[in-house]
């Protein structure tokens, strides 16, 4: 049996700057990590480094961006039971999502929020159907106002700590008077009343009404400051303005704050992080220790060079050079291709030639930039047989018979829900001898009490017969079933209903990657990030492709070519870089120049494979 670990034999594996950053617990620090530098393990060996100190593991806070990594996060926190005799889970730390820790202050000031106790926590897709809703009653065109859009720039103006009555009182600068405005501003405030009749919450108001309490209230500001005197922030590029200004309340008395990030990686601009928050820091906390993680255990030097000589074109950065130990022999193979389709058979047939050298298909991934990539590489992998599974399909919670039964679980915990009433009032379809569904409801709610939610659910699926109409005998149906069965799996653990909901909802909104074993993995490179693979493709690397025709302005571009770093570091031991001649995108025949990005990358690490004669001397002027 291998000996417990302790503090001490888990900080000797820690490189000299890792440790650095571990063992700076007072004070503001700024932890500069690039790609495979091992950021997880220097939030949660410090963690654990504070706990060995003596600091109270409830006083410890760190906050990721996705349900994947916080549990990555106390995974490895556990081992810490076994070396401390603290009695977890009495004391914990609190390991969560930005959305997990708005939900928590939230269900600790439900009055001073504004909401009623089992409220409901709309999912993206019922958000756009409850905008829809409210555009059909203002009688206002879905085609002229795409409810999307709509959608989205109520998010992004959320995320912006914005409030409806704000935006319809003062517009933001440069928005004041525009009739898609004023449309935006009656859509919106029909929602908000919807939502507040119907005591709900979207994803944005986990993070909006927990900020906005906080900036007003003092008292409770400082009291959470109290709670909380070792604040740890994960993917600190990547926060936007709320998350930004919720860490820095919740720092605002001790400054014990530690964030981690690397700008090099700051993809997700569009969707409203900034990553001058990162760059901002040391104006935010002058006296801020800077900490930078440069040794990679991911990528061979190889790949590690072509990144760093790509990456380091951009001007809004911090320095840093990534470097590793792992000496690479394979170089990095450039494939040119007459079309898409030829491009598509040329990575079939070197997955062909890694699969006789027992490669694992899962340990390869083809990253692209738009989604409608997939569809010749699918066409030509379906052909040759290799199976493959795109990332970023319809997720669990999304499928229809999981939404159908929390749907019915959420209309018992909240009566006023019309969003889930209007799903389940006829699902399964009630004949007309069969039970009022209001009935139904109600004696579904007398059950409730007390009762497990892995019991409940039970009863309700016999209770409608669900079973019997979702499985219909044919291989689609099976699988339905099969979802009900790990959505039971998964009600076992939960030891009420309020918390299987919260769970649901909270891991709803991830876009995760659910590992598949032999299976190619299709993505986009935004979907990319945070995981590593054996074998990479990156394709379709063309002028008006990648970087993509809408980005060519300076600052669009580094952000384009921050992405291609991104999806580069991917890699463990081997990386693919293709282009095409011509492609058809959208129904139209494109013909680009290969990207700027290739030509980059020093020669000496690369490879070409069928490079056409007319660009031997020169890839791309710029």
């Amino acid at each position: 049996m291998a000996d417990k670990e302790t503090p001490a034999s888990s900080a000797d594996k820690l490189n000299s700057k890792q440790k650095e950053a571990v063992e700076a617990t007072e004070g503001p620090v700024l932890v500069i990590a690039g790609a495979g530098a091992g950021k997880t393990k220097v939030i949660t060996e410090r963690i654990k480094y504070l706990i060995a100190k003596g600091a109270r593991p409830e006083k410890i806070l760190a906050v990721t961006f996705t349900n994947k990594a916080a549990g990555e996060m106390r995974t490895r926190i556990e081992p810490i039971r076994a070396i401390s005799n603290l009695q977890f889970p009495i004391s914990k730390p609190f390991i969560g999502t930005f959305h997990a820790l708005g939900l928590l202050i939230i269900r600790e000031n439900l009055e001073k929020i504004g909401v009623r106790k089992n409220f409901t926590i709309l999912d993206e897709d019922d958000s756009l159907k409850l905008i829809k809703e409210c555009l059909l009653e203002l009688k206002i065109d879905p085609k002229e106002f795409d409810p999307s859009r709509i959608k989205n720039k109520i998010s992004r103006l959320k995320n912006q700590l914005i409030s409806v009555g704000e935006f319809v009182e003062n517009p933001p600068d440069g928005e004041a008077g525009s009739f898609f405005e004023r449309q935006l501003g009656k859509v919106w405030l029909l929602y908000e009343e919807k939502t507040k009749k119907q005591n709900l919450l979207d994803f944005d108001d986990l993070l909006l009404r927990p900020t906005r309490l906080l900036m007003r209230d003092a008292d409770l500001s400082k009291k959470y400051q109290e709670r909380w005197r070792y604040i740890h922030i994960d993917e600190y590029q990547d926060t936007n303005e709320v998350q930004y200004v919720l860490s820095k309340l919740l720092a605002g008395g001790h400054r014990n704050i530690l964030v981690v990030g690397d700008v090099d990686q700051a993809i997700y601009s569009w969707r409203g992080a900034d990553f001058r928050n990162i760059l901002n820091f040391q104006k935010d906390y002058p006296e801020t220790k800077i900490i930078t993680l440069e040794e990679n255990y991911r990528s061979t030097d190889i790949i590690l060079e072509a990144a760093n000589a790509v990456i380091v074109r951009n001007k809004m950065r911090l320095p840093k050079n990534l470097w590793t130990k792992r000496q690479g022999s394979r170089q990095i193979r450039v494939i040119f291709a007459e079309n898409g389709k030829r491009e598509a058979e040329l990575v079939a047939s070197e997955i062909s030639s890694m699969q006789k050298d027992k490669i694992p298909s899962g340990e390869i991934a083809i990253l692209y930039r738009t989604n409608a990539q997939s569809r010749a590489l699918e066409e030509v992998f379906l052909a040759s047989n290799i199976p493959y599974k795109i990332i970023g399909g319809v997720r669990f919670y999304e499928r229809r018979e999981i939404k159908d039964l929390v749907a019915y679980l959420r209309l018992i915990q909240n009566p006023a829900d019309e969003i889930s009433y209007k799903r389940i009032a006829n699902v399964p379809p009630r004949k007309k001898k069969k039970i009022n569904f209001d009935e139904l409801i109600e004696s579904l709610r007398a059950e409730s009490a007390g009762t497990k939610p892995h019991e409940f659910l039970k009863k309700i699926i016999h209770k409608i017969g669900y079973r019997e109409y979702v499985n219909d005998g044919t291989e689609k149906g099976v699988e339905r079933w099969q979802n009900i069965e790990e959505l039971l799996g998964l009600a076992q653990q939960m030891e009420d209903v309020d918390k299987f909901l919260e769970h649901v909802s909270l891991f709803a909104i991830d876009d995760r990657y659910d590992s598949q074993t032999g299976r190619v993995n299709l993505m986009t490179m935004h979907a990319a990030k945070g995981l590593e693979f054996e074998a990479v493709f990156v394709v379709g690397l063309e002028e008006g492709l990648f970087p993509h025709i809408l980005s060519f302005e300076p600052a669009n571009i580094e952000e384009e070519r921050r992405l291609c770093y991104v999806a580069m570091t991917r890699a463990k031991n081997r990386l693919y870089l293709t282009c095409a001649s011509q492609r058809i995108i959208f129904g139209e025949r494109a013909s680009n120049k290969p990207s700027r990005f290739l030509a980059e990358i020093p020669e000496h690490l690369l490879v070409y494979i069928n490079k056409p004669e007319e660009i031997e001397e020169d890839i791309y002027v710029e």
